[in-house]
């Protein structure tokens, strides 16, 4: 089984893509801040709920990231003071991760650096309906994904 050219330009058309939003990425949050991406995506999806806190599994989840490979992330973000980890009151295998005053102070003083590289990168390439449709695809792609 083999794709059409058209199939391969696409398919290489979106790794390509995503490499360089990674890249740039990547490169203006380690340059800018000391975090890498994972590890700002993980303080921007703790600064999203209300209280500032996850189960692990369910940071492990929502990120897509085997809980070993999350777990060291977790560690170097509190090494740093940005995050703590904290027991479930009544799940004794239950383990939290939670935003500290410092990480939130961090995540306040980094995201709208972090929010402008995006939309110059992503936002300024694309119009708003190109943008929707961009939205749309990566939905359908999640939901497709999610059943395998």
């Amino acid at each position: 089984m083999s794709l059409s050219e058209d199939q391969f330009r696409g398919w290489l058309g979106f790794l390509g893509a995503h490499t360089l939003v990674e890249r740039t990425m990547e490169r203006y949050l380690h340059e800018s801040a000391g975090v890498s991406h994972a590890e700002y995506e993980i303080l921007a999806r703790l600064g999203r709920v209300a209280d500032g806190r996850m189960r692990m599994g369910a940071l492990a989840s929502a990120l897509f990231s085997p809980g070993s490979r999350l777990n060291y992330r977790v560690t170097r973000l509190a090494g740093l003071g940005l995050v703590r980890r904290e027991q479930h009151p009544t799940d004794r295998r239950g383990l939290y991760a939670v935003l500290t005053d410092e990480g939130r102070a961090f995540l306040d003083r980094i995201s709208p650096g972090y929010l402008e590289k995006v939309r110059y990168t992503v936002l300024g390439v694309l119009t708003e309906a190109e943008f929707a449709q961009l939205c749309a695809l990566s939905d359908k792609l999640l939901r497709g994904l999610g059943e395998a």
